[in-house]
């Protein structure tokens, strides 16, 4: 080897090094401030000091963000950051498809920023884009709703996992007291059922069916205050996994997932992406004994749209 090749791998090597620390140290921060918000998401005392953690922590993954109280029917701008928008902003769910559309889902949507989407306050003449809309819950009722630019450097992962981090915290500081569920123990499929409300259902004499009871071999979900910090986070991360995996399925392969349910057979129509989707979580989340099939009832919930029987005879059944 002669001397500029010498020259050339020393250099090689230099700025492989250079950017591993650099990519480490980068790394380091962005854990640091997701560590730092979470204590301060985790220990607010009111609304203020919540939104205020969030709206900051939101700012590490969007240039352009807002945080938004659901009450009655409103919306109110409660945080901001570079939206320049008025302190006393409000205005009306049914004046803003997109935020709607996020609310009633209780899912993430992506929108135009159009004046007839997301209000005239949050559009952006001339070359719209497109904007994030999160919504924030607290067990049942969704709260609040995050509205993030969908710029560049946006990073949608980031944003949702500061959202379900928002979440948890709301839902388990309102519960603190009885130590509020996931979901009462015989519900296996559908969505988180608040402690009270089934207990309201159990007096009335009436019962909220979200996928029947548990059948033998099928795992219950667990108290969320019997979990430890370690097994709350992985169920946590897995109720993610299966929220962004199935809308990923949903807008790959929309025409599959339409004729799957037309059928009554989404197996068939998804089976290769569905088997992947479970040999990954069986991998990453079956690990714990508390862990339940989130991703069966994702599908259930959002593919399936809620009727179990529209998966097809095929399909292989909860993980267990």
């Amino acid at each position: 080897m002669n001397f500029p090749d010498r020259a050339w791998e020393e250099l090689k090597r230099e700025f492989e090094s250079l950017s591993s620390q650099a990519m480490k140290a980068a790394c380091s921060e962005l854990t640091k401030d997701l560590n730092q918000s979470l204590r301060r998401l985790r220990q607010y005392q009111g609304e203020r000091e919540w939104s205020s953690a969030l709206i900051d922590a939101l700012a590490r993954f969007t240039p352009q963000a807002a945080v938004f109280e659901l009450r009655d029917d409103v919306l109110l701008l409660r945080r901001q950051v570079n939206l320049d928008l008025a302190e006393d902003l409000q205005f009306p769910v049914n004046s803003a498809p997109a935020f709607r559309s996020a609310i009633e889902g209780r899912d993430p949507v992506v929108a135009l920023r159009s004046s007839s989407e997301v209000t005239e306050s949050l559009s952006r003449p001339g070359s719209p884009g497109r904007a994030h809309l999160l919504p924030i819950a607290n067990g049942a009722r969704v709260v609040a709703v995050a509205f993030a630019a969908d710029e560049a450097d946006a990073d949608l992962n980031g944003l949702e996992l500061v959202v379900g981090i928002a979440s948890a915290v709301l839902e388990r500081q309102s519960n603190r007291d009885v130590h509020g569920l996931i979901a009462p123990a015989a519900i296996t499929t559908g969505a988180a059922i608040p402690e009270s409300e089934a207990q309201e259902g159990q007096s009335n004499g009436t019962q909220r069916h979200t996928g029947g009871p548990a059948g033998p071999g099928k795992r219950l979900l667990p108290k969320w205050a019997d979990l430890d910090e370690k097994g709350q986070m992985l169920h946590v991360r897995a109720q993610r996994f299966s929220r962004v995996t199935v809308a990923e399925m949903q807008l790959s392969r929309p025409e599959a997932c339409r004729a799957g349910r037309e059928k009554g057979n989404l197996y068939l129509f998804l089976k290769n992406e569905i088997d992947a989707a479970r040999n990954a979580f069986r991998e990453q989340f079956m690990v714990i004994p508390s862990m339940v099939d989130y991703l069966h009832m994702e599908l259930v919930r959002a593919t399936a749209e809620g009727e179990e029987q529209r998966l097809g005879a095929d399909y292989p059944g909860q993980l267990i």
